[in-house]
């Protein structure tokens, strides 16, 4: 009896230790290892420390983070806290530039996966970027004092790197909300919220849904284009390398939101099933036209100026159609049809189609139905039906 309880208890520690063992692998590979923190610490300085900051030769860091990262899941986590201990830390508009552009040319080099954990470290604020302390003022005025009537050149300098600065946190802002889809092009993350507020209208259910993804694609265009259009930055903001390397990437992206939301806009103002849709999203899609009448002749300017100055070295813009208040009339103007408005028989043999076949994304279903048919017997007909059945009697 000893000699098997003693055996049994051998067996408990043995198993203990093979517990044990198994533990503290597994938290070794959750902890990154020191050297390799040493070394994405490393990288980080050498991508926000100035010289040369913002050029193209920042893009080898760039990737030697993501890298490093890679080789470590839980990297990823450190690596943004020290961005954005970077950010609090920074004292001055080129300093919390460069820790910014870092960000964002992160958002964009790094696969999917990263993407979408650095998305999600962002949500929880261990990445932060909303407004750094940079240690000047974007007033003019401020900045040089009470009482005095006149601003130096180093304070208009500041001003506008401060005020550039400010704008591209809330472009970044904007940004980590979108993600690259695969064929390389922006598109919104978050779903679109859900209407408690009304009953739905007596419209198809893909109607419904296709209508509420379209204006919510639309509406997240307009918040990402409106403050793209506020960086355009002056001549002393331009003259800093990191600010014109942020400034060309959200020229750049601009373009590709604004392929999108001119291709939504030309879907609403074809489409003609405004009018079965919820009175939410009516609402909304006139929400969307009347901002637009707006939006669009700014962004047609803003472009403008851009290819002007040759801002970003970019030679060609996309052709912005400016949305007329007519075209917004259109829509508010358009009364609100039943489901069995607009629909019209074709033929005789039942099959009933919507006069908007075809208009995308609200097209509905063909819908058929079996109707009688009287088919008419030859006599060979007749005697094989008799000769089976056995009946003489002619009918």
């Amino acid at each position: 009896m000893k000699v098997f309880r003693g055996k049994i208890w051998a067996a408990l520690g043995s198993l203990m230790d093979h517990v044990g063992a198994a533990s503290n692998k597994a938290s070794t590979a959750a902890v990154p290892d020191r050297a390799l923190l040493t070394d994405i610490e490393a990288a980080i300085a050498r991508c926000t420390d100035g010289g040369g900051g913002g050029s193209v030769g920042d893009d080898r860091h760039v990737h030697e983070i993501l890298f490093l990262v890679s080789n470590a899941p839980g990297a990823i986590t450190f690596l943004s806290r020290r961005i954005t201990a970077r950010l609090e830390a920074a004292r001055t508009p080129a300093t919390a530039l460069r820790s910014l552009l870092l960000v964002h040319r992160l958002l964009r080099a790094g696969d999917r996966y990263f993407e979408q954990d650095f998305r999600g470290l962002w949500a929880s604020h261990d990445l932060r970027v909303d407004a750094p302390r940079c240690g000047c003022s974007c007033s003019p005025l401020a900045a040089s004092g009470a009482g005095v009537n006149y601003v130096t050149a180093s304070t208009v300098t500041a001003t506008g790197a401060c005020s550039f600065l400010h704008g591209y946190t809330a472009y970044l802002e904007e940004r980590m909300q979108w993600v690259i889809n695969q064929s390389g092009n922006l598109e919104p993350t978050r779903a679109p919220p859900q209407d408690h507020d009304d009953k739905p209208h007596p419209a198809s259910s893909y109607d419904a849904v296709a209508a509420k993804e379209l204006l919510f694609k639309l509406t997240m265009c307009q918040r990402l284009l409106d403050v793209a259009v506020q960086l355009l930055p002056d001549n002393n903001t331009s003259a800093s390398a990191a600010a014109r390397s942020a400034f060309g990437i959200v020229l750049r992206e601009s373009f590709k939101v604004y392929d999108a939301f001119n291709e939504g806009i030309d879907v609403l103002l074809r489409s003609r099933s405004v009018g079965r849709l919820s009175k939410s999203l009516r609402v909304s899609a006139q929400e969307v036209l009347r901002k637009a009448c707006a939006q669009t002749p700014e962004l047609k300017e803003f472009y403008h100026k851009c290819k002007k100055s040759n801002v970003g070295k970019i030679t060609e813009y996309p052709v912005v159609r400016v949305v007329t208040p007519a075209q917004a009339s259109a829509i508010e103007l358009m009364p609100p049809v039943c489901e069995e408005d607009g629909r019209k028989e074709i033929g005789g043999a039942g099959v009933v189609a919507e006069e908007n076949e075809g208009d995308a994304p609200f097209e509905s279903k063909l819908e058929t139905t079996i109707s009688a048919v009287w088919v008419e017997f030859d006599d060979e007909d007749h005697q094989a039906g008799r000769e089976f059945t056995g009946d003489d009697h002619s009918s």
